[in-house]
């Protein structure tokens, strides 16, 4: 009977072993479970054996820009095709943690046509290039402070697209604010850009002489942006070398846009252009756009450069006038008409120079007035190759 009542006793023990020992086991069998099913779900990256970070997030996009343009140069009138600031770039980020991540963007200017000059990129070193001039390309950091980065950038850039409705086409706002010689891009750059407080952000911009006195050059850019309301104002500074002034620009740009229709405009002063004293223009542009139906816009700018200080009847204006038909939100088709007129025989302003190519077309005779027409196709895409979708 003693000997029953001690195996009776003794047995609680011996089962709650095991019982932990089963609880232990199954704990274990669900960790091999997890760890299974996070590695089946983890994708092979695509060169098959490589491994990507966390954090890690890379896309590639691009713009294929062609158009069929007459162009009259008050001279002659030719056809040509043209590549218009084609473009092939990859962007991305690595998470640093804390809120902040490394950015990065490499882009190059792209020449459909093959001729690698006259692409409204900037060209390349040499004709027969598919690949021209850099555009905006950088490596920085961003977080909550805003972003800070090193490379190039946008110099007249940072503000002729603010309200640019034919931007990279014929009739480009650039014809004219950028006609007298500000750079559209800047190399060796530093810039920070704030974050977004309540619509508003700042842009600081400079570029060091880079061993060369008086070259230095800075950039202020604010914007503010409420609803379809959006206004800008930047100042720039450009130097132009050892006793030289320097060539500067004071900007504002204001637009306001709905589902039916755009208006806007801008003046923008520039003072001793290209270095010389006392050669300060003002200029204005103003155009407006109509949404026709769901997929149409047709639209109109037109755009005035003043006299040069001291130099009477130098001025010019432009005028463009256009259809965009959205085939696609990737896809656009258009055809635009546009003219410009030039005073005397000091101003030569182009109707299809800036964004838009202009490989072949002869150069403007000072005082002729040149027009274009022009129809063009414009696809665009940005495709996440890593991390994003």
């Amino acid at each position: 009977m003693g000997l029953a009542l001690a195996a009776v006793f003794a047995a609680p023990p011996v089962l709650a072993a095991e019982a932990d020992l089963v609880k232990k086991l199954e704990a274990l069998e669900k960790e091999i479970q997890a760890l299974k099913a996070q590695m089946k779900s983890q994708s092979a990256p695509p060169t098959g054996g490589a491994t990507w970070p966390a954090g890690f997030e890379l896309s590639i996009f691009g713009v294929g820009h062609l158009s069929v343009d007459s162009t009259d140069t008050g001279v002659t009138t030719s056809s040509y095709v043209h590549s218009n600031s084609s473009r092939l770039g990859f962007r991305g980020s690595q998470d640093l943690g804390g809120g902040t991540a490394v950015v990065f963007q490499y882009e190059s200017g792209v020449d459909l046509t093959g001729q690698g000059v006259g692409d409204g990129n900037g060209g390349a070193t040499s004709t027969g290039q598919i690949f021209t001039r850099t555009r905006d390309a950088f490596v920085g950091l961003k977080g909550g402070f805003g972003s800070v980065v090193f490379g190039r950038q946008g110099g007249l850039n940072q503000w002729v697209y603010d309200y640019n409705l034919f931007g990279d086409q014929i009739g480009d706002l650039g014809n004219i604010w950028g006609g007298d010689g500000l750079p559209g891009r800047l190399n060796n750059v530093v810039k920070y850009t704030s974050p977004d407080l309540n619509g508003f952000t700042l842009g600081l911009t400079y570029a060091p002489n880079q061993g060369t006195s008086g070259t230095s050059s800075a950039i202020g850019k604010a914007d503010f942006a409420r609803g379809g309301f959006k206004v800008g104002a930047a100042v720039a500074s450009f130097g132009m070398g050892t006793g030289f002034p320097d060539s500067d620009a004071r900007v504002i740009t204001a637009s306001y846009g709905t589902d039916r229709f755009s208006v806007g405009g801008g003046w923008q002063r520039e003072t001793d252009i290209g270095g010389v004293a006392g050669a300060d223009r003002n200029k204005y542009t103003a155009g407006a756009s109509v949404n026709i139906g769901s997929k149409g816009a047709a639209k109109a700018q037109y755009v005035r450069a003043n006299d040069l200080g001291g130099t009477a009847n130098s001025g010019a204006r432009q005028w463009a006038i256009g259809y965009d038909y959205g085939w696609t939100k990737d896809t656009t088709v258009y055809v635009a008409y546009a003219r410009t007129t030039n005073d005397g025989l000091v101003t030569a302003y182009s109707a299809d120079n800036y964004g838009h190519g202009n490989q072949g077309v002869p150069a403007i005779v000072g005082g002729n007035d040149p027009s274009s027409l022009s129809v063009g196709l414009v696809y665009k895409f940005d495709a996440g190759l890593i991390g994003r979708r």
